[in-house]
């Protein structure tokens, strides 16, 4: 019988974490317990994590006099993990029906994989989240490397917000970095995938809840933040744990080439959209990073990413509207 610990840090998110609880009690898998981390909440965080608890033995809860800090909960959880499956699951989010079993299925048919991604998705309330579709029957598996240069070559998401990992791989990599406050589940990803293969779900593990009171909702509207944390991920990786891989100074300089890409049409977004001083801001950090990339359009940029048509269409018709208007 396989085990799962999920720890869940909770900090003022009463309104969420029933659900959120709810979600993982659901799943069809055994030796499940779950561990709320309370970090300090002024709300009625601790009563609801104290009510569920009563109602069912395998909740526990660690509750703190002082806030810690996210990583300083998520590090905790690590030190508290005991099962052979672990993974942390951010109050406000919700497991995907299915998927964690889905996962402890496919890492128990794949031993050499370190780790279980879901695909990214987002969701504003639970009512969206049961009407997502669902593969519960099908995954693939990437060697770690491989996953590692395709993180490397994409600027879009990768689902690190949740990720179900080996209890004895997690012990072994070790913390979250506490220097990363937005991107540290992402390091920590390629981290683990040094480890091993990882097994890459055709649904989602888990779903983002993106509301107004999301503690990282203010970094999310920043892209030049962003991107300078997406650049601090690669090169405290590739100065780690990544600098022994095959062509780790390859995968690097692509990484940070798809980061000073993205400055640029976002640099260009802003400008079209009559914010020019960040606009400028963009181009500036894409110069530093490649100048080449700042001063030759880099075309083929736009065709990689998922959407990025739509977006075209939609800055260059709020820039035409503005100079209308």
């Amino acid at each position: 019988m396989m085990s799962v610990d999920v720890v869940i840090p909770c900090y003022n998110y009463a309104h969420f974490l029933e659900q959120c609880v709810a979600s993982v009690l659901s799943e069809d898998v055994d030796g499940l317990r779950v561990i709320i981390i309370d970090n300090a909440s002024t709300d009625s965080s601790v009563e609801v994590a104290r009510r569920l608890g009563v109602a069912d033995s395998r909740v526990e809860i660690v509750c703190h006099d002082k806030n810690i800090g996210p990583q300083g909960s998520f590090n905790e959880g690590i030190d508290l993990a005991r099962a052979d499956y672990f993974m942390i699951l951010c109050a406000d989010d919700l497991v995907s029906p299915g998927a964690l079993r889905l996962g402890v299925e496919a890492l128990e048919r794949h031993p050499e994989a370190s780790l279980a991604v879901g695909v990214y998705r987002e969701t504003r309330s639970i009512e969206e989240q049961d009407k997502l579709a669902r593969n519960e029957a099908d995954w693939t598996t990437t060697d770690g490397p491989r996953f590692i240069d395709r993180c490397c070559r994409s600027i879009e998401h990768v689902a690190a917000h949740a990720f179900l990992v080996r209890t004895s791989i997690q012990k072994q990599v070790g913390y979250y970095c506490s220097s990363l406050p937005f991107y540290d589940d992402f390091q920590l990803v390629l981290r683990l995938a040094r480890t091993g293969s990882v097994v890459e779900l055709h649904t989602p593990l888990a779903v983002r809840r993106i509301h107004e009171t999301s503690i990282s909702e203010p970094a999310w509207g920043n892209r030049l933040r962003l991107l300078r944390e997406r650049q601090a991920v690669f090169d405290s990786f590739f100065a780690l744990d990544g600098g022994q891989l095959p062509g780790a100074d390859k995968m690097h300089r692509l990484g940070i080439k798809r980061i000073a890409e993205t400055a640029f049409w976002s640099a260009a977004s802003h400008v079209a959209r009559g914010k020019a001083g960040t606009g400028l801001e963009l181009f500036r950090y894409g110069f530093s990073l490649r100048p080449a990339t700042m001063l030759l359009p880099p075309v083929g940029h736009l065709f990689r990413m998922g959407g990025a048509s739509k977006r075209v269409v939609a800055v260059v018709s709020e820039a035409l509207g503005r100079r209308a208007a």
